[in-house]
């Protein structure tokens, strides 16, 4: 069975956000996860970095202000990369001089232009939160500001410094997610793409599930000796659990072709929501 390695197990860096919690992450990672556990996504922003410079990989929620954690945390000069659009990757762009998202219009434009949540998402609703004080935001009404956005083309190459991470395209649960791939070190952060708990392909418009396992099969075969760092639940994972993804979507594929409703397949360590 494929390692995943929990918070519990990693150093704590100690920070006055309320929001935020801030763990180093083993080596070969070469980075520090920025997790905000008091929602139920459980998302996780990462710093990565290079002799010169690091990555903010992701700008979380927008609950937190992640700009102020992340200048506590390291001086390097800093680039900004969204894994995919989504609200809880992409709440503090706004904070930042320009974000870098993978090159599909409608994606450029929708955190050019700023977007709402819809009533009835569950974000929306007091029970996704566990934060035990009083909180100062309005969780029934989550805005995501307009944000200067650089268009960047898979293949595009980030150097840090004596580390570089090159841009993939991993298309099936949004049509715009990416990942970063540090050939060297042979790790893999891998977004909304993969990680330890339902990986999302249900959303009307966005995700595919024909090509989400498509992309599953790709990263398993190229990427199954990586050491996988994740952007939900918990950080790292061992890349032989790819094969077992692939093998899942195979299976969640053949069955959805007789099934209509959303369902949730379940995995060890993880399922399929479809």
């Amino acid at each position: 069975m494929a390692k995943l390695t929990l918070f519990s197990e990693l150093e704590q860096i100690p920070l006055e956000s309320s929001w935020f919690k801030a763990y180093r992450l083993p080596e070969p990672c070469g980075a520090i996860a920025l997790y905000e556990p008091y929602h139920f996504q459980e998302v996780i922003s990462f710093i990565i970095f290079g002799r010169d410079r690091a990555i903010l990989l992701d700008t979380g929620m927008g609950m937190g202000n992640i700009k102020a954690t992340v200048e506590a945390l390291t001086d390097k000069p800093l680039t900004v990369v969204n894994t995919h659009s989504h609200f809880d990757h992409v709440g503090d762009n706004w904070r930042f001089d320009s974000v870098c998202l993978l090159n599909r219009p409608e994606s450029v434009e929708l955190l050019t232009r700023g977007y709402s949540l819809q009533p009835g998402d569950d974000n929306l609703e007091k029970h996704s939160y566990y934060y035990p004080g009083q909180l100062w935001f309005d969780y029934s009404k989550i805005e995501i500001k307009p944000s200067r956005i650089t268009p960047i083309e898979p293949g595009h190459i980030f150097d840090l410094g004596g580390r570089t991470l090159r841009v993939i395209a991993t298309p099936g649960h949004t049509n715009d997610s990416l990942m970063l791939v540090d050939e060297q070190a042979k790790v893999l952060f891998t977004g909304d793409t993969i990680y330890p708990a339902p990986l999302y392909a249900h959303f009307t418009g966005q995700s595919d599930i024909e090509i989400y396992r498509d992309t599953a099969h790709r990263l398993a075969e190229q990427f199954s000796d990586y050491t996988m760092v994740c952007s939900h639940n918990n950080p790292v994972w061992e890349g032989a659990v790819l094969n077992d993804i692939a093998k899942a979507f195979d299976e969640v594929y053949e069955i959805k072709k007789n099934v209509k409703e959303v369902r949730q397949y379940d995995y060890e360590n993880f399922s399929i929501l479809v």
